[in-house]
């Protein structure tokens, strides 16, 4: 069933030079325009429909609230226009927003946390079983000490903790070896 503009609108407010034209009538004449010219801009077909939809949408809504547009047809273009920039602005934001929806504080699943902690206590038995030396200066590269560091704070020279380190490192690797773990 076509909407007629002019039943929708009282007699004191039907635009000057709106005519005796119906929704329908107006569809007809400029649908196809309208529809290429946002095909144009937005080089999608299904955007363009959705865009002209819209934008008839909108001039149905206008006339039922009495605020039937002057030039139905230049109404529909700034309309579609408009609509088109709005849609541009959002994917926009959404496209920068995208990193942000990115759940990065999942919660491990249950297998994987089992796992975690088999591995962990299988590391601090075999962790256990190196020297006090060796377990401090392994532990201190792990935490991000550098070999010049992890010398001033055991009172050995560079040379000698990077040898110590090498050494102790491959005695822990063996170890995780004979346990199934690799290193």
């Amino acid at each position: 069933m076509a909407i007629d503009a002019l039943q929708v609108l009282p007699t004191a407010t039907r635009p000057v030079g709106f005519g005796d034209r119906s929704l329908e009538a107006i569809y007809t004449a400029h649908a196809p325009a309208l529809r290429g010219r946002l095909l144009g801009l937005t080089r999608d077909p299904a955007l363009a429909d959705d865009l002209t939809s819209e934008a008839f949408l909108r001039l149905a809504t206008e006339i039922g609230a009495g605020r039937a547009p002057l030039d139905a047809g230049a109404w529909l273009y700034r309309v579609g226009s408009n609509l088109m920039i709005s849609r541009a602005r959002r994917a926009s934001v959404a496209t920068r927003a995208m990193p942000g929806l990115l759940e990065r504080g999942v919660a491990p699943s249950p297998e994987d946390e089992v796992v975690r902690h088999e591995r962990d206590e299988t590391l601090r038995a075999v962790l256990a079983t190196l020297g006090d030396d060796d377990r401090n200066i392994i532990v201190l590269a792990a935490q991000g000490y550098r070999s010049g560091e992890i010398a001033r704070l055991t009172g050995r020279s560079d040379a000698a903790t990077r040898t110590r380190l090498c050494r102790a490192r491959g005695l822990l690797r063996t170890r995780l070896g004979s346990v199934g773990l690799t290193a």
